[in-house]
């Protein structure tokens, strides 16, 4: 991992989420809730869920993440790690999910590994992908936090991404390094079939997440009426699942 990227990158959550109050501490191994195959065996694709920054685990279950899976007829196995925001703020996101989810689930016999992260747990899909390149068949992230107005509008007024060239950069200008990350996207070989991207209309993070389209094939990117909430994140996830993306990408068979 790049020790000057991670440094502007936890600076970036410290500040954005000092609010919060008390956040729990990061536990080793990172904790996990594994919900139950419909079948009686172990598929071969196994969807990873990160959580946002006021949501559980257990929330995927709960707001119909797990059930639009299997109405869907997808073969996935399906978990969500318990990714709170201890593990960004003590700096450790992606060693942990990295070394506690990805790695033992590959040794169980995963062999396609989705991470589907919801707001700030979309930052953390995207962070992870960038440090362990090449670990996952792809990623889906609903309404990610990109940065604030400052930078991305720095961003836009420059003709978007492609068009940006940021200054040199400095090792605590966390919202430069994110967007400088988020570059990589152009290139067809990273992003191809393997990042979507999927946001309402009237999300406050509707113009960040619209200029990280703007470098995306059209098909990977969703978009409905709505606003930062569940209802219209269950509307997205219901949307990709009916466009059958992880089962084309990973070639995962239907039901």
């Amino acid at each position: 991992m790049n020790p000057v990227r991670l440094s502007g990158l936890f600076f970036f959550i410290l500040v954005a989420l000092m609010a919060i109050g008390c956040t729990p501490a990061a536990r080793i191994p990172m904790d996990t809730v594994y919900f139950n195959p419909a079948g009686p065996k172990q598929n071969s694709c196994l969807i990873v869920f990160l959580p946002g920054r006021w949501n559980t685990a257990a929330s995927f279950a709960d707001e119909g993440f797990v059930a639009a899976v299997r109405r869907s007829g997808l073969q996935a196995d399906m978990m969500a790690a318990k990714a709170h925001m201890g593990y960004y703020l003590e700096h450790t996101f992606p060693e942990r999910l990295h070394k506690d989810v990805i790695v033992p689930a590959k040794n169980r016999g995963y062999r396609q590994i989705w991470l589907v992260g919801v707001s700030i747990g979309g930052l953390g899909a995207l962070w992870y992908d960038g440090e362990y390149s090449g670990e996952l068949a792809g990623i889906v992230v609903l309404a990610p936090y990109l940065g604030e107005p400052e930078t991305y509008g720095e961003v836009s007024r420059s003709g978007g991404l492609v068009k940006w060239v940021p200054p040199s950069i400095a090792d605590n200008d966390w919202q430069r390094k994110i967007w400088f990350n988020l570059k990589t996207f152009e290139t067809r070989e990273k992003s191809l079939a393997r990042l979507y991207l999927g946001y309402g209309l009237h999300d406050r993070f509707a113009v960040p997440d619209g200029m990280l389209a703007e470098v995306l094939p059209m098909e990977q990117v969703f978009t409905v009426e709505g606003g930062h909430d569940w209802a219209t994140w269950r509307r997205l996830w219901e949307e990709i699942l009916k466009k059958s993306v992880l089962a084309k990408k990973s070639g995962v068979a239907e039901k």
